[in-house]
């Protein structure tokens, strides 16, 4: 009995001073954090891979660019292929690197447009969805041009690595609603799906070749702020890639594009508008504009009915906020007053959602989902996929509601006018 006792326990000390017989060293991978999808040349996708390259020692090495770098910061090296798959092209990567590709810490997975177009979206998603070490909620952008020359010009800006800079670009979704958090999930798993249709984030390299340095000063005209897709807003210098607006799909084609107005819109339909500031011509001198900082109150109430085989959608929105200027001076504080800020907005609100509804309709995609209260009019899934929703959407009349409330007037009790003296007046 002892020597059987003895036998159990060596054996289980044995056990117990193994190792990991799959361990690899940190320095035995590159970690790859972006992922660039674009139409190839030599072969049909070009793929772009951008990751960290640790030196020995902190000592200084050349970044993507070639130039120098502090030794306190991580410089980036980027490396494309051409290949027939994802799968194809991890190969030939790990070929030509003496580390193994990880995709552990993947942040985004940039396909540009002439891919989304091309309906070959899903077909280059289909392995990367089985990869186990890609995770399903890695963001996912579609790149206005070129998907490498984005994963190129992503770099560090205002001190913060690659990493960090990805998750607060994604941040600013809730405090702008200008463009959506969206990920690898939503975009791949709603391309079969029955209730609506997807939307990915919209991405582009911005020159400032939309900055006009000299011309005519501006007049009394007014712009919806946010009406830009990404690579338009009229800017110079700061980071050199941008995120704005929403692709809008049918299946896995790309169709069109909503605007960053247009993605605040969505938002507030879906219920997932956090935040934004909207100016406004003032109601009573439209020459100057208001401020002000909005947010959802409560979600939208929405009702479907058919009549006929027709669908009839009803979308109230409940919405609030707060006073930020007023260019004008006018005393809009008082409980009279208040009621016109209130109006202007809820009747500028309905106009660009009834816009944007109606250009969805052209597009025949429901990316409001609207599907999903439809469904409840059938009795089994079996009548809801014969029925065809996502080929109904076009036919659909929807009406539209907002209400608008305002609860604070920011630090000032009333609005002053200024005072002139003499010609000035």
């Amino acid at each position: 009995m002892r020597r059987i006792s003895t036998v159990v326990l060596l054996c289980t000390i044995l056990f117990m001073l193994s190792s990991c017989y799959d361990a690899r060293d940190i320095n035995d991978a590159a970690y790859v954090l972006l992922i660039g999808i674009d139409r190839g040349i030599s072969d049909k996708f070009r793929v772009t891979f951008k990751f960290p390259a640790f030196e020995a020692g902190g000592a200084q090495g050349e970044g993507v660019s070639g130039a120098e770098s502090p030794g306190n910061e991580v410089n980036y090296k980027t490396l494309t292929i051409d290949a027939p798959s994802f799968n194809a092209a991890l190969e030939l990567a790990n070929t030509s690197i003496p580390r193994t590709l990880n995709f552990m810490h993947a942040q985004f997975i940039v396909i540009s447009e002439d891919i989304a177009k091309a309906r070959l979206v899903g077909e280059f998603l289909a392995p990367i969805v089985r990869n186990s070490s890609i995770r399903y909620s890695t963001r996912l952008l579609i790149a206005k041009k070129s998907a490498a020359e984005f994963v190129e010009l992503l770099e560090p800006f205002g001190g913060s690595d690659i990493t960090r800079m990805c998750e607060n670009l994604m941040k600013q979704a809730q405090e702008t609603g200008l463009f959506a958090d969206l990920t690898l999930y939503d975009l791949h798993d709603c391309m079969t799906s029955p209730y609506h249709q997807p939307v990915a984030v919209l991405a582009a390299v911005n020159k400032g070749e939309n900055f006009i340095e000299k011309g005519p000063k501006w007049a009394t005209n007014y712009n919806i702020p946010g009406e830009y897709y990404a690579g338009d807003v009229p800017r110079k210098k700061g980071s050199k890639i941008e995120l704005l607006g929403l692709a809008v799909f049918n299946g896995d084609r790309m169709v069109g594009k909503l605007t960053g107005h247009e993605s605040r819109l969505l938002a507030m339909a879906k219920g997932e508008f956090k935040k934004g500031t909207y100016t406004i011509p003032d109601p009573r001198r439209p020459e100057f504009n208001v401020d002000l900082e909005v947010r959802e109150a409560r979600q939208p109430d929405i009702k479907v009915r058919f009549e006929g085989g027709k669908p009839f959608v009803s979308l109230k929105l409940y919405l609030e906020g707060d006073v930020q200027s007023i260019q004008s001076g006018i005393y809009y504080e008082t409980p009279e007053m208040l009621p016109v800020l209130e109006k202007a907005f809820e009747k500028f609100i309905k106009r660009e959602l009834d816009k944007t509804i109606e250009k969805t309709q052209r597009l025949n995609c429901d990316v409001f989902h609207f599907g999903h209260t439809a469904v409840k009019h059938f009795a089994t899934i079996q009548e809801w996929e014969a029925y065809d929703w996502n080929s109904h959407y076009k036919d659909a009349e929807i009406y539209t509601e907002v209400d608008f409330k305002i609860r604070r007037t920011g630090t000032m009790i009333y609005s002053s006018k200024i005072k002139y003296s003499g010609e000035d007046k």
